[in-house]
């Protein structure tokens, strides 16, 4: 339908070479500075709350059962592995994509095989120019129409994982109430942390990292320290009672 319309610009598509090769260390020698390493050690907190439900619910969306404690450290080390072994191309930081949860669901497959071969292929399109300028036309619409279908299935395996939490306890839905309002925050209300500073913004206006934190701080307090304070308000009363 893009096409029919006129949407996809194809003037650049033939232009240029048949191979396209990274280029080793395309911004010079690495050199360790803190300053610009802080801000992405916030980014990358974010990345391991969002790596970690990613990776429970991928779980689920193929069925298979995972230990939490042992899987979703691998998933964080397999980011960092490939984040740093692409920093010396000059890519960014690479993170858990929840699309390909929401297509895994969609499309039903499930093969570790499948997702390998699209790897080996994706790796085969990078080093052929003509295919990712062939890409690159493709019109944001479409994509944007594409990744609002996957990312809707992600918010229902979201709720479904919700759904089979202990929701009737008072503590879980106020736990899971101010994590989703804390979450959401910052899209329903852009620039409400405006007046922070850039490194702080960094990590408030990510909704996954301030809704995970929240969540983990207030199970703790409501799950933990809460029942062990009463329980210590309460034992010294009961023997007096006694």
């Amino acid at each position: 339908l893009a096409a029919a319309l006129g949407r996809v610009p194809l003037g650049h598509a033939a232009d240029g070479g048949l191979l396209s090769l990274p280029h080793l260390m395309p911004f010079g020698t690495p050199r360790f500075d803190l300053l610009a390493a802080l801000p992405l050690m916030l980014y990358s907190l974010a990345s391991m709350a969002e790596a970690t439900g990613q990776t429970v619910i991928n779980a689920q969306a193929v069925g298979k059962e995972i230990d939490q404690r042992v899987h979703v450290p691998r998933t964080v080390r397999g980011d960092a592995l490939t984040s740093l072994f692409g920093g010396f191309f000059g890519l960014p930081l690479m993170v858990t994509s929840g699309e390909n949860i929401g297509i895994v669901r969609v499309t039903g497959v499930r093969s570790r095989f499948v997702t390998a071969t699209a790897g080996v292929a994706l790796i085969a399109i990078g080093f052929l120019a003509p295919v990712t300028r062939a890409i690159s036309v493709i019109p944001s619409a479409v994509v944007g129409g594409t990744a609002m279908v996957v990312f809707a299935v992600i918010t229902v395996l979201g709720v479904q994982m919700l759904g089979r939490s202990d929701l009737d306890r008072h503590t879980s839905t106020f736990v899971c109430a101010v994590a989703l309002a804390l979450g959401l925050l910052p899209i329903l209300v852009p620039g409400v942390y405006g007046g922070f500073p850039p490194n702080l913004r960094i990590l408030l206006e990510s909704g996954v990292a301030v809704g995970a934190f929240v969540a983990a701080v207030l199970n703790v307090l409501f799950h933990h320290v809460r029942p062990g304070v009463a329980a210590r308000l309460t034992g010294p009363r009961a023997e007096s009672d006694r």
